[in-house]
């Protein structure tokens, strides 16, 4: 029982942080397309010096990687939703005017053969 109560790490608020801003920055910098939760732990490790493959670190990392990836998604799904109103908007604009223009043409046609 004294071996369980050695492992305990407690980590102060400070140090939750600076892991959670040092997670962070490194997946702002990486591609999301590459990075794995794997990555990030191993890099911030590497910048912070400290094993965060245990716990409680990799639990904070593993928050710190979750929080990012919601925002992202929200933040793409905002987005995507912006695009599609310009898409939609673009469609209708371009079919007004396309058909603006068909209206033009066939005028012109019918003044044509009524000459």
């Amino acid at each position: 029982m004294e071996d369980e109560a050695k492992e305990v790490v407690v980590i102060d608020k400070d140090l939750k942080k600076k892991i959670k801003t040092t997670v962070n920055k490194i997946l702002k910098r990486s591609s999301l397309y590459q990075i794995t939760e794997l990555k990030a732990r191993e890099e911030a490790s590497a910048e912070l010096d400290l094993d965060l493959s245990k716990e409680p670190y990799k639990l904070i990392v593993r928050e710190a990687v979750e929080s990012f990836i919601e925002k992202a998604i929200l933040t793409i799904e905002s987005e995507m939703g912006k695009h599609h109103d310009q898409i939609v908007q673009d469609i209708e604009g371009g079919s007004e005017k396309s058909t603006k223009k068909k209206k033009k043409k066939n005028k012109t046609k019918k003044e044509d053969e009524a000459a």
